[in-house]
């Protein structure tokens, strides 16, 4: 029985050395492909819960629409269905598939965007599992955010002395309840800076969350893509 446990964690550990890095899709020519209409172009970002194509018929593609990927990668070709989420000058991008890490190896569990909202602190718990509900809420000002985890400032307060995790409501235009548990913090010159691991309480309200770290990326690209082309045209 030993042996077979051993041999069925060995298959395990190397079917995870063969998944391959989700960056070899990158800079790989790329067929996108719609009802009656088919167009090539070249994949230019594979972060986060999107990918980013670069199309000359970008204007062709609406929201929302179901298209199909075609990717001509160094690894082989991979071919998977997709939403379109943002259009842009030169450029289109589509929501990762969810099932696309059984053939894919990301490392990086979430990914983070810049926030601006704030945070309300209910209630603390310390390192010995003591809960305290605080008689007045502790406010927080949100720096960046991504669906498990969250960076916040904030006052120090005498409450947060020896806490190990927190309760809180999160106003980024739509609120939701979430548990955070205190990764690290840190003394700023505005106060103390927290890196949270954050479990949103309501499972709800992690579609519209998702929809707000999407859009995020989505602006941080296209910032990206101005001001590569301010720089290209300036160097002309």
């Amino acid at each position: 029985m030993l042996q077979d446990g051993r041999t069925a964690r060995s298959e395990s550990a190397n079917q995870e050395r063969e998944l391959l890095p989700l960056k070899v899709l990158l800079h790989c020519r790329t067929a996108v492909e719609k009802e009656n209409f088919l167009t090539t172009g070249v994949m230019t970002q594979v972060e986060g819960e999107l990918f980013e194509i670069e199309l000359h018929e970008f204007d062709l593609f609406e929201l929302g629409e179901t298209v199909k990927l075609t990717v001509y990668s160094p690894a082989g070709i991979h071919s998977f269905t997709s939403i379109v989420f943002a259009k842009y000058e030169g450029a289109i991008a589509v929501i990762q598939p969810p099932d696309l890490h059984l053939r894919f190896q990301e490392r990086r569990e979430f990914y983070r965007v810049e926030a601006s909202g704030m945070a309300r602190i209910l209630r603390v718990v310390q390192a010995d599992g003591t809960v305290k509900l605080l008689p007045r809420p502790l406010e927080a000002s949100l720096r960046d955010i991504s669906l498990g985890g969250v960076g916040m400032t904030m006052p120090e307060s005498p409450e947060l002395a020896k806490a190990k995790r927190l309760g809180a409501i999160i106003d980024l235009g739509f609120t939701f309840a979430c548990d955070l548990e205190i990764m690290r913090c840190v003394r700023e010159d505005e106060g103390l800076f927290f890196g949270l691991k954050m479990k949103v309480l309501d499972h709800d309200k992690l579609r519209p969350l998702r929809a707000y770290v999407l859009r995020q990326q989505v602006e941080k690209h296209v910032q990206s893509r101005s001001m590569d082309s301010g720089k290209r045209s300036f160097s002309k």
